[in-house]
C-alpha cells in the first residue's frame, strides 16, 4: 500500500510503501484505536484477510495486523453498526456471496466475522440509513447477478435478511446520498457490462423505486458524488475502464442527471477519490489508473468548466483509495 502526503498545493510527495496481505485491493481510514489518529484497513483479495495498520500521526503506520474473511474480500466500508462508540467493519466477500461484520473493541482490533448473505458476487457495500431509524443499513451491489442487495440494520451489529433490486448488468460500485433533495437516502450504481449508471430513488422505508439509468463511457467502475460545480445540487463521476476516461454527469437536483463531459485519464482508470487538493474551495479529483501504475490528478477549474491533469507514479499496480 502506497501513502503519497499531500503539499498543498494539488501536487503530492514521493509514495512511501508499507506491508499488506496478498492483493490488497480497497482501502479505508478511521480512528480504529480512538487516538484521535487515522488508521487503516485493507480488503487483501487473494488470502481472505484484511490488514490494520494503526497511524502514527506523521503520515506513516505500524505494522498489519490480520484478520480472517470470508473467500475473495472486495471492498470495506467503516460505521459503528452497534452503538457502542467503537468502529466496526464490514466486508463484501466476493467469492462467499456474503458480508461480513467485523466489531471493534476500540484498540484496533476486530472480533471475529459474523457474515450475511447477499446476492451473487458482491463487491461493492456502502452504509447508510435507509429507514429512518437512526440505525445503520447496508447497501450492496452484486455484479453476479444483477442486483442490489439491502439489508437493514438491527443496531446490534446484525441486519435484517435481504432485500433485492435490480440494476444494470454487472452493477460494481455502489453509492448512497440524497440526489433529488427529500432528505432521503437515494442510490447510485456504476453497470459495468452496459456502460451505465442506475439512480434508485429511496422512499424512507428501505425500499427504492425503479432504476433510472444514465450512459457513461466504457466498462464503468467506480461512482462517486460531489457538487463539482458549486451549484448546491450533487453531481457524479465515473471512471471509465475500458476507456481510459472519467464521466462527470451533472445533477439537476431532482435525481436526474445531464449527458456526461469526458475526460482522458491513464489506463484502466479504477478508483475515484474528492477532496480539494489545492485549496481553492473547489472539489477535484484523484483517479487510480490500474495499468499505467499512476494517479491522475484533476484540479478543477470550476469557472471554465475544465480540468487541468497531472500524474503520479504509484510504481505498482494500484486500484483504488
Amino acid at each position: 500500500m502506497g501513502v503519497l502526503l499531500g503539499l498543498g498545493n494539488g501536487s503530492f510527495g514521493a509514495q512511501t510503501t508499507f506491508s499488506t496481505g496478498n492483493n490488497p485491493f480497497s482501502v479505508v481510514t478511521s480512528d480504529f484505536n480512538n487516538d484521535s489518529i487515522l488508521d487503516l484497513a485493507v480488503a487483501n483479495f487473494a488470502d481472505d484477510t484484511l490488514s490494520v495498520l494503526i497511524g502514527t500521526g506523521s503520515g506513516t503506520f505500524g505494522n498489519q495486523a490480520l484478520f480472517s474473511v470470508d473467500q475473495s474480500p472486495f471492498t470495506i466500508v467503516v460505521n459503528d453498526f452497534n452503538g457502542d462508540g467503537k468502529v466496526d467493519l464490514v466486508v463484501t466477500n466476493s467469492g462467499s456471496a456474503n458480508v461480513g461484520v467485523l466489531l471493534g473493541f476500540g484498540n484496533g482490533s476486530f472480533g471475529t466475522q459474523m457474515t450475511f448473505s447477499t446476492g451473487t458476487d458482491p463487491y461493492s457495500v456502502v452504509a447508510g440509513d435507509f429507514n429512518g431509524d437512526s440505525i445503520s443499513d447496508l447497501a450492496v451491489a452484486n455484479k453476479g447477478d444483477n442486483t442490489i442487495s439491502v439489508l437493514l440494520g438491527f443496531g446490534n451489529g446484525t441486519f435484517e435478511t435481504q432485500t433485492i433490486f435490480s440494476t444494470g448488468s454487472s452493477p460494481i460500485s455502489v453509492i448512497a446520498s440524497d440526489f433529488n433533495g427529500d432528505s432521503v437516502l437515494d442510490l447510485a450504481v456504476a453497470n459495468f457490462d452496459n456502460n451505465s449508471i442506475s439512480v434508485l430513488l429511496g422512499f424512507g422505508n428501505g425500499n427504492f423505486g425503479a432504476q433510472t439509468t444514465f450512459a457513461t463511457g466504457a466498462s464503468p467502475y467506480m461512482v462517486a458524488a460531489s457538487d463539482l460545480n458549486n451549484d448546491d445540487k450533487l453531481d457524479l463521476v465515473v471512471t471509465n475502464y475500458n476507456n481510459n476516461s472519467i464521466s462527470i454527469l451533472l445533477g439537476f437536483g431532482n435525481g436526474t442527471f445531464g449527458t456526461q463531459t469526458v475526460f482522458s485519464v491513464g489506463i484502466q482508470p479504477f478508483g475515484i477519490a474528492i477532496d480539494d487538493y489545492n485549496a481553492d474551495n473547489e472539489m477535484d479529483l484523484a483517479i487510480v489508473n490500474v495499468d499505467s501504475d499512476s494517479i491522475s490528478i484533476l484540479l478543477n477549474n470550476c469557472s471554465t468548466a475544465t480540468a487541468t491533469t497531472t500524474t503520479l507514479s504509484t510504481n505498482s499496480t494500484s486500484t483504488s483509495e
